[in-house]
């Protein structure tokens, strides 16, 4: 189903972060992911190319690795998140299928190079319209 926009339906989505949800009895706790060096998020998604057409196929996903190393308690998938270079090269249209597979498999960052803490169960609930503070960073993991 998705062999061939892992051929050629490549994209990164950048990001500050991410938010996951931790079940905690009957309740859900979201965290705010972000990577501990403030620098972006460089995440690999696949969709229907080209972008800039109107073709009936419009979006994309975001392609996901399995946690671990702490990241584990929070959520069991995690979006692959790049570097600039491994960025640019999973968008360029000279890498191979073979090639992005390997920069899925060996050069997606770690779960070492993110922070994450608890914020406000109003995350992520369309009626609780306003600002999200993201403040009171209180570092966990990575």
């Amino acid at each position: 189903m998705f062999s061939n926009l892992w051929r050629s339906g490549r994209a990164i989505v950048p990001a500050d972060g991410w938010f996951e949800w931790k079940k905690s009895g009957s309740r859900k706790q979201p965290y705010f992911i972000y990577r501990s060096d403030g620098s972006p998020l460089f995440m690999a998604a696949i969709g229907h190319a080209p972008f800039d057409t109107d073709h009936g196929q419009e979006g994309f996903v975001i392609v996901t690795a399995s946690s671990n190393q702490g990241m584990i308690d929070i959520h069991d998938r995690r979006p692959l998140v790049f570097d600039t270079e491994s960025a640019l090269r999973w968008i360029n249209e000279k890498t191979s299928p073979e090639d992005a597979a390997d920069l899925a498999e060996k050069h997606a960052l770690p779960e070492s190079d993110f922070s994450w803490y608890p914020v406000s169960p109003k995350a992520g609930n369309p009626q609780k319209k306003g600002k999200n503070k993201l403040k009171n960073r209180k570092r966990r993991g990575g």
